[in-house]
């Protein structure tokens, strides 16, 4: 019995919150239409979303669609529809609310965050910024089925729908919880029923999802997504805990680029990571001393977050002079880096070892460092499976001790700031699934 129901207007927009909601592990299903939807089959289901196919259409048809929806269940103990809008706000967002309200109580409210901050979405005034520009100067306006004309969220609603529109402004959410929990009530007091609220970082969103438990209101999300996986997270926290797996990200390479993913990471997700001091790797005298260093705080600290590992450099002052120490030690740098990478292998190998199964899945960047734990593990290479982005892939360790344990490699020089991101990302979907 599904614990929430997202009805979103194309296939593109269910699969995308649907895969929200997996990576905090609740076992997710798209159906493209209620057709396909057997309950009796789907009883393990904790979230099932429908696309209605209805963002191009007429907005009396869109309301029927997604009011057939809310009917369907309306038998079954759902905790929360999502009525799961564009990023961009086409289609026929007010009749779409307007259909979900019509199918529950009428203390019900709709919520409405259109803040999606990974993707350059935030919500300032009332106004829905798109990478740093306003909706209608954005290519949406141009869209030949469904063209956005206007930036203001709440004059967008208002004129597809017959409740009342409230809107509470950024200001007040960037005062927290408990603030924003005093301007829902009073905004349901005034009469309204749709309520937008403004949001520019995941934190704000985290915060409204907090004070809409603690204001114990009928609701329903209406957001591209991230509103209603921190709903999910609040009102499920057991539910994420069940399934956690840890991901370990192995990031040897040094370019500048890699350290702003790296930075872009510890932003969005909460992270736990060693700096391994490479140059202490090089000697006899402290290799070893540094290897056991890294492996202790490591495994000491694996309960600190879901995604732990080991990174060579924080900053440019990290980077080793290889021709100076090549000349000092008298072998050649390509030495050099081997004998770096063979520790960082065995320094992986010693931490799975003791973490075991808490560790799902490897995320890793660097040639060198990816073949050096493939050899301190056993395994003979990787059977890929998908790509993530270009140059950076998922697979399976073959053979050796940690046979089939799931992998992402992606080179030191590939992708944009949000590249480890969107592999990580891709990594927490398939351990949750």
């Amino acid at each position: 019995m599904p614990k929430i129901v997202i009805i979103a207007d194309d296939l593109t927009g269910a699969n995308a919150t649907s895969v929200l909601l997996a990576k905090q592990g609740f076992k997710s299903a798209t159906f493209t239409n209620l057709n396909k939807y057997n309950p009796d089959k789907n009883e393990n289901l904790d979230v099932i979303s429908i696309s209605t196919d209805s963002r191009a259409i007429d907005k009396d048809m869109a309301f029927n669609r997604v009011s057939k929806v809310v009917k369907f269940f309306q038998d079954q103990d759902v905790k929360f529809y999502c009525k799961r809008i564009d990023s961009t706000l086409r289609g026929n967002i007010g009749a779409e609310i307007d259909g979900v309200l019509s199918g529950l109580a009428d203390d019900t409210i709709a919520i409405v965050v259109s803040a999606f901050p990974s993707s350059g979405r935030i919500c300032i005034g009332d106004y829905l910024i798109v990478n740093q520009l306003p909706l209608e100067k954005t290519d949406v306006a141009k869209d030949p089925k469904t063209p956005v004309l206007h930036s203001k969220v709440t004059d967008i609603i208002k004129s597809q729908t017959k409740e009342k529109v409230g809107h509470i402004e950024l200001a007040k959410v960037l005062k927290g919880c408990r603030v924003i929990k005093n301007e829902l009530i009073e905004e349901v007091k005034a009469g309204s029923r749709i309520i937008v609220v403004d949001a520019i970082t995941d934190e704000d969103i985290m915060e409204i999802a907090k004070a809409v438990k603690e204001a114990n209101l009928k609701f329903v999300s209406v957001d591209p997504g991230p509103f209603t996986a921190a709903l999910a997270k609040v009102l499920f926290e057991a539910n994420e805990n069940k399934t956690n797996k840890k991901v370990m990200c192995v990031i040897g390479s040094v370019t500048n680029l890699t350290r702003r993913q790296v930075e872009e990471l510890r932003r969005t997700y909460p992270t736990f990571f060693v700096e391994v001091d490479t140059e202490k790797l090089l000697y006899h005298n402290t290799g070893n001393e540094e290897m056991d260093r890294a492996v202790e705080l490591i495994t000491r600290g694996i309960d600190k977050a879901n995604i732990i590992g080991l990174i060579t450099t924080n900053g440019e002052k990290d980077v080793l002079d290889l021709k100076k120490i090549a000349h000092e030690l008298s072998i050649t740098e390509d030495e050099i880096s081997q004998i770096i990478a063979s520790s960082i292998g065995k320094i992986t190998k010693r931490v799975l070892d003791i973490a075991g199964s808490t560790i799902g899945g490897l995320f890793t960047t660097g040639g060198d460092i990816t073949v050096s734990i493939c050899n301190e593990i056993g395994a003979v290479g990787i059977e890929v499976l998908d790509e993530v982005l270009p140059l950076a892939v998922y697979g399976k360790i073959k053979d050796g001790k940690y046979n089939y344990i799931s992998i992402v490699t992606k080179g030191g020089m590939i992708g944009d700031e949000r590249a480890i991101i969107k592999c990580i990302d891709y990594m927490l979907s398939r351990l949750s699934n």
